[in-house]
């Protein structure tokens, strides 16, 4: 929404937004996230986002708001994250800000630039989601006027659209996977069977699980309609491969999984808890998956790109006039010698 300058601060000649990155050590987890006071009852905006990549860990509290918003936005777009921990910190942020009482004290202490009672507050909210008795949390506090939020607010997408990049491939993480140039690695969620499912730790390359592709970004869904698994704007499952498995040695370190989807395409998600039991594809219960495979002409990058493809060359159609234009032409050229 944009905001109204009007409607914020309650008098305040400022706007108060809180930046922070936490790292938990024990998890290996690194993390962002932003706060912006509506007014002392009321966020405007927050966002979260967590990662067992350390380069999420990059961006210093000191920097400006707007580049924090895009880089949490842009660590989402990439699909590089943990989607399950970055969902339950923004769920916590918006529970917090549902209590009156709470989210007033927090905007006290920023307004008041307390950062221990401020801090505080905010540790205790990630650890209730990143349980690590290591964690470590840094926060800056910067104020802006009303007319620069709302001159920032007008255009959404400059906001929030990720930064662009010179690399094609952005989104994926070639270091840590030997995948093919133009591949293509999407946020997924894996289905939780309780009862009849695998857990984590015995999971093995070339189990087949079945997942939902998450719709978090234009890139998830091109993917998603372009497979066929969305119907009546729902999104249905489909069978992943398991392709790579890397377990940390402790008994909390996550463990991320990389499944292949189609040719080109594959899905990746974190699980901290090794006890959790993930649905297995069964052909007899899920019957016979069939995925449209991505065309080889087609770059996998993007969905523009991919949209934007159109094979070149002439079709059959058109090389068989040409032939039939050829051969008339030759027989008017003898005709026209014979006639001599």
């Amino acid at each position: 929404m944009t905001p109204d300058s009007t409607d914020f601060q309650e008098g305040r000649d400022s706007i108060l937004i809180v930046k922070g990155r936490f790292k938990a050590g024990s998890l290996k987890l690194y993390g962002q996230f932003i706060l912006i006071f509506r007014n002392s009852t009321t966020f405007d905006i927050f966002n979260a986002v967590a990662s067992t990549y350390s380069d999420l860990y990059n961006l210093e509290p000191h920097e400006d708001w707007m580049k924090y918003k895009e880089f949490i936005a842009n660590a989402k777009w990439k699909g590089t994250f943990n989607s399950n921990l970055s969902n339950s910190l923004v769920d916590e942020f918006k529970k917090f800000s549902e209590q009156m009482n709470s989210i007033t004290l927090l905007y006290n202490n920023v307004s008041e630039y307390d950062y221990n009672a401020m801090e505080i507050i905010l540790y205790d909210l990630i650890y209730r989601i990143v349980h690590d008795k290591d964690l470590i949390l840094e926060t800056g506090i910067q104020e802006i006027t009303p007319s620069e939020y709302k001159e920032a607010s007008k255009s959404p997408e400059a906001a929030t659209k990720p930064v662009e990049r010179d690399d094609e491939h952005a989104g994926t993480n070639y270091t840590d996977y030997s995948l093919e140039k133009d591949a293509v690695i999407l946020p997924v969620k894996p289905i939780v069977a309780p009862i009849k499912g695998k857990p984590i730790y015995e999971l093995r390359v070339g189990d087949k699980l079945m997942i939902y592709i998450q719709a978090i970004s234009d890139r998830a869904n091109y993917y998603i309609d372009y497979l066929g698994l969305r119907e009546d704007k729902e999104i249905v499952p489909t069978m992943a491969q398991v392709i790579d498995i890397k377990a940390g040695s402790g008994k909390n370190n996550p463990t991320d999984i990389l499944t292949l989807i189609s040719p080109g395409v594959y899905g990746k998600f974190t699980e901290i808890e090794k006890q959790v039991k993930l649905r297995v594809y069964d052909p007899v219960t899920d019957g016979e998956i069939k995925i449209k495979e991505i065309e080889k002409t087609k770059k996998r990058n993007t969905p523009d790109s991919a949209k934007g493809d159109h094979k070149t060359g002439f079709s059959k159609g058109t090389i068989i006039m040409l032939a039939l234009f050829m051969m008339i032409l030759v027989l008017f050229i003898v005709l026209i010698f014979l006639s001599w």
